[in-house]
């Protein structure tokens, strides 16, 4: 039921669910029925032939979706692997081609014991703005910002700051016309999107911050997928209207502790991508002590 519910809200077409789920349109639709018996909502409408999510779908189809991947993950069947220590959570996935990506959630007092300059002026300059988007102290970070909204399909770019990650490790081309596209665009797949932005609903909920260490095979400036090794730092926000917003910085940095990823299979990056420190940080930042260099240990 979950799977039928999940695939019709994707192709919102009842020949297509039952193609890509190996069975019958009658099936399909039956399990949908039975869905909305012990949910007790409706879950889609039909209008001139096609599907169209109710309310209630739009708001429940998030939870599905996790719901439907911790249980493929529990089977075995899923290419997206979890785990939880310390309450902190570690991912990993492994994509159509073979090659995987990881992520480690890390202690958010990380950053001020010994974060990357770039990490500690967000850090501080979102709580100097009291997790308004639109504050003067989000002024010197908002160039190296990704800001998402969510909206009814997903989430949806906001802004994409000149001198962030997403534009120096994308490029200019594919920076400046993702403005107003979803996330999901790339068609990538469910479990590539929980890898990438599970986290992202927890932070913009709660309004509360993460870091995690990433490595991710990424298309460069329009090239091929290659790896490369990231900071993020989540940071829950508010629009000046006060619905909630997601700000996120990234930092290309050859500094990640990553358990699952030995010395030898860290990647080597140009130094032009690297973002360790800037130049036009604010003064008060760059005089910071440097952090040490990731001990790599078990956490």
């Amino acid at each position: 039921m979950l799977r039928a519910f999940v695939c019709l809200s994707r192709h919102l077409n009842l020949s297509k669910a039952s193609d890509e789920l190996g069975t019958t349109r009658q099936t399909v639709r039956r399990h949908i029925t039975d869905l909305e018996v012990i949910l007790e909502q409706k879950l889609f409408d039909v209008v001139d032939r096609q599907y169209q999510l109710t309310s209630f779908a739009i708001d429940a189809l998030a939870s599905a979706k996790t719901l439907l991947l911790e249980l493929d993950t529990w089977a075995g069947q899923s290419a997206l692997k979890k785990s939880t220590s310390g309450g902190l959570e570690k991912l990993q996935f492994t994509d159509s081609e073979g090659r995987v990506y990881y992520s480690q959630q890390h202690p958010v007092s990380q950053i001020a014991m010994n974060g990357l300059p770039l990490l500690k002026t967000a850090f501080a300059a979102w709580g100097k703005a009291q997790t308004q988007i639109e504050h003067e102290a989000m002024e010197e970070i908002k160039p190296y910002t990704v800001l998402y909204r969510k909206g009814p399909a997903g989430w949806v770019f906001v802004h994409i700051g000149k001198e962030s990650a997403y534009a120096r490790w994308f490029g200019a081309k594919v920076s400046q016309s993702a403005i107003g596209k979803l996330i999901t665009e790339d068609d990538a797949g469910d479990e590539y999107d929980e890898f990438t932005a599970g986290a992202y609903s927890r932070i913009y909920d709660e309004g509360g911050v993460r870091l995690d260490h990433i490595l991710a095979h990424l298309p460069k400036d329009g090239g091929a997928p290659e790896p490369g090794t990231f900071q993020r730092l989540l940071l829950g926000g508010v629009f000046p209207d006060g619905t909630p917003g997601l700000i996120i910085l990234a930092v290309i940095t050859e500094q990640v502790e990553i358990d699952a990823v030995s010395d030898a299979d860290r990647p080597k990056m140009s130094a032009d991508f690297i973002m360790d420190a800037l130049p036009d940080l604010p003064s008060a930042v760059t005089q910071l002590p440097q952090p040490r260099k990731a001990s790599h240990s078990t956490l």
